[in-house]
């Protein structure tokens, strides 16, 4: 348990950092240094690359997460574990050059002549689907020999910084675009070499094929496992990433670009649920073993109201902000300002849930959440192809929130039926209340000179106002018992 914990805190702080990193690159320096088309184009191949990545892995994923342990022999090369593992990646790969090469010759159609579009580009389609996929496959293999942290400092901290040193050379003109792009490629291949180097360091790479240590029932374990792993991680990677690829097909890469950069700030509120899932699905999975319904229930309420009221209070000192937030980005920008709005809104949502995603995912019920991702992402195209005509990106920004928000009902309506876990209570109408009470009042402050101190202010007088309010509404019991034990200090 020491381990796990010591992970996940120096894994929460490469997050955190990498989101910061993130934030400079995508929201200070793309904008002043990037065109919107440019930043379009980067948008759209990271896009297709991580949609094409998660399906090429054919689920693997979820094979070494839940079956690696019957494999798990180290004086044995884990019984010829990492040659299954390549042959699944190869197979994945080849079966994304196939659909690279077939798909190639439609592309020009569906970018409806943009000019801003440099078909030139595609090819580096090929190496970021090759390392992005034997990356998503290292790093999980790596995560099973009980280490989470290396891959996130590589893919968050070391790519990012990469990409603003090369940032701010062509904001020098020391480099082009293209050089950029080169570079922007390469670093985002790189996190799967230096994870494999790693790998081959610590003597846990064999080629060695084992294949008579796989029975039928194991064999049959595996491909089942990897069907529904399948469908779970391309269908939550579809939702994702799949309203950057239609934006650019329906209108324009310009718009793709300006998307992408304010969707960012939107996202930046289900940063923290991102560590409390890798926290909980331990304690969950351990409850669903020993049947502790009682356990899950609770876990699930709290997870739900205390995701809840950070969610609001980042919202609401995100929304009240918004107009110096457009003024961080340059004009071009402002368009987005209901992208940010309602990709806000969904992230809102998605915090709301609590923990619901992990609680089925590890019950016996666990397909269910294949279906409901699988239906997500039906969703999220439909509304998409619905809303992008008649709004523009906004219109692709509330496609999300509202194929977000049915996604969710349906996981919570599943768990109450089938387990009876009501997470909700009047607590959560007292988070709105103090969201609302608290957006109001920074509302009507007077208007600062410089954004930057408007934004310190605004954020202050939100936060004092949100925190004070929900401890007099006693809305958390660990809030106001943290905050006494504070105050004896």
């Amino acid at each position: 348990m020491g381990i796990i914990r010591k992970q996940t805190i120096i894994g929460s702080i490469f997050s955190y950092a990498g989101a910061v990193i993130g934030l400079v690159n995508i929201a200070i320096l793309y904008p002043r240094v990037l065109s919107t088309e440019e930043v379009g184009l980067l948008s759209w191949l990271i896009a297709t690359t991580m949609m094409a990545a998660q399906f090429s892995g054919l689920g693997f994923g979820a094979v070494i997460s839940r079956l690696f342990p019957y494999f798990r022999n180290e004086e044995n090369q884990h019984n010829g574990f990492m040659f299954i593992l390549f042959c699944v990646g190869l197979l994945g790969f080849v079966i994304s050059l196939v659909a690279y090469f077939s798909f190639q010759p439609f592309v020009s159609s569906y970018f409806n002549g943009d000019d801003a579009f440099d078909f030139n580009y595609l090819i580096y389609l090929i190496p970021l689907v090759f390392f992005s996929l034997f990356f998503n496959l290292f790093d999980s293999y790596n995560r099973v020999l009980y280490d989470a942290v290396s891959g996130t400092f590589f893919r968050d901290i070391i790519f990012k910084l990469i990409v603003l040193a090369s940032l701010l050379l062509l904001w020098e003109d020391y480099i082009n675009f293209s050089q950029l792009v080169f570079i922007y490629v390469s670093a985002y291949c790189l996190p799967a070499v230096l994870i494999f180097g790693l790998l081959l360091k610590r003597k846990q790479v064999s080629f060695k094929p084992q294949l008579n240590f796989i029975k039928p029932d194991l064999k049959k374990i595996m491909i089942d496992t990897s069907i529904y792993g399948l469908l779970n991680n391309f269908g939550g990677k579809l939702a994702s990433q799949i309203d950057k690829i239609m934006i650019v097909g329906m209108i324009s890469l310009s718009a793709t670009g300006i998307f992408a950069v304010m969707a960012n700030f939107g996202i930046l509120i289900s940063m923290p649920s991102r560590s409390l899932n890798k926290i909980s699905s331990t304690i969950i999975a351990e409850a669903w073993k020993k049947k502790d319904l009682k356990t899950i229930s609770k876990t699930y309420a709290q997870s739900g109201l205390h995701q809840f009221m950070v969610a609001c209070l980042l919202f609401v000192g995100l929304w009240v902000n918004i107009d110096n937030v457009l003024q961080i980005v340059t004009p071009e920008y402002i368009e987005g300002k209901y992208v940010v709005f309602f990709i806000g809104l969904s992230n809102v949502v998605l915090m709301l849930s609590g923990i619901s995603g992990v609680v089925i995912q590890n019950s016996p019920a666990y397909r269910k959440q294949s279906l409901f991702l699988g239906i997500y992402a039906i969703l999220i195209v439909i509304s998409n192809a619905i809303m992008i005509p008649l709004w523009g990106i906004i219109g692709a920004a509330a496609a999300s929130f509202t194929a977000g928000f049915c996604f969710n009902l349906l996981k919570y309506l599943f768990l109450l039926k089938r387990y009876k876990f009501q997470p909700f209570n009047y607590r959560y109408l007292l988070v709105i209340i103090c969201a609302l009470i608290s957006y109001y009042i920074a509302y009507l402050l007077p208007k600062q000179d410089s954004f930057i101190i408007d934004i310190i202010i605004r954020g202050a007088i939100v936060s004092l106002i949100y925190i004070a309010l929900s401890l007099a509404f006693r809305i958390s019991k660990d809030l106001n018992a943290y905050a006494k034990k504070f105050i004896k200090r």
